[in-house]
């Protein structure tokens, strides 16, 4: 038993939170998909992103003044222009949001503007992977957001995160996470950030995941 546990000491505290990622939205996916646990699972969804993140930025790389400057314009550029867009309808369509997320101000929970950073930051270490100009890290980088933006809405529907004054979503919103991303991805390509973070692409992927499992769950 000493060994077994020795053993486990030894895997770095990176792969120990990703196991708990995995673990934690298979668990959300199973809690959300059943119709008794669901109202429950609803309402834990801002501790666990909360969570998550927290988690994320626990293991970032040699914090800076200017990493917290720029993830501070990020947060607050999300909130605002989700703001704008609640109040307006102007930026991605008639929309309003639901309880799902937790309180709001103006309309808005102010946690969307910490998931915009969040993913935004994973996002941004997925594409300085590749080996490719500047340029077109921005823009596939940008696709990746959309890609998660047409996996997560019609589940973020069912689960009351936001609602949308139409029948069906307007284009109009996947043009806006398209540009919006390319603006949030230049800042810090302009800045020069540099962190490493061993944990931030693989929430982004589970987080991906959890979202595609809900879907073929509990969208009718």
């Amino acid at each position: 038993m000493k060994a077994v546990l020795r053993g486990f000491h030894n895997y770095p505290r990176a792969t120990w939170i990703k196991i708990l990622f995995v673990i934690f939205f298979a668990v959300g996916a199973a809690g959300l998909s059943y119709q008794y646990t669901r109202d429950l699972f609803i309402w834990l969804m801002p501790f666990s992103l909360l969570l998550s993140m927290g988690l994320m930025f626990w293991m970032h790389d040699k914090w800076k003044t200017k990493h917290i400057i720029i993830f501070l314009i990020i947060t607050l550029m999300g909130f605002f222009v989700e703001v704008a867009g609640v109040l307006t309808g102007i930026v991605f369509g008639e929309y309003s949001y639901g309880g799902a997320l937790g309180f709001k101000i103006m309309g808005t929970p102010p946690l969307i503007g910490l998931n915009w950073l969040m993913l935004i930051y994973a996002v941004y270490l997925i594409m300085n992977k590749l080996q490719i100009h500047v340029i077109l890290k921005v823009l596939l980088g940008a696709a990746l957001m959309v890609v998660y933006d047409i996996i997560m809405e019609p589940v973020a529907i069912n689960l009351d995160m936001w609602s949308w004054g139409g029948v069906t979503i307007p284009i109009q919103n996947y043009i806006a996470w398209f540009v919006i991303s390319v603006v949030m991805l230049s800042i810090f390509y302009v800045a020069k950030l540099k962190y490493r973070n061993k944990v931030a692409p693989t929430l982004f992927f589970v987080q991906m995941a959890f979202f595609l499992i809900l879907n073929l769950t509990i969208v009718q």
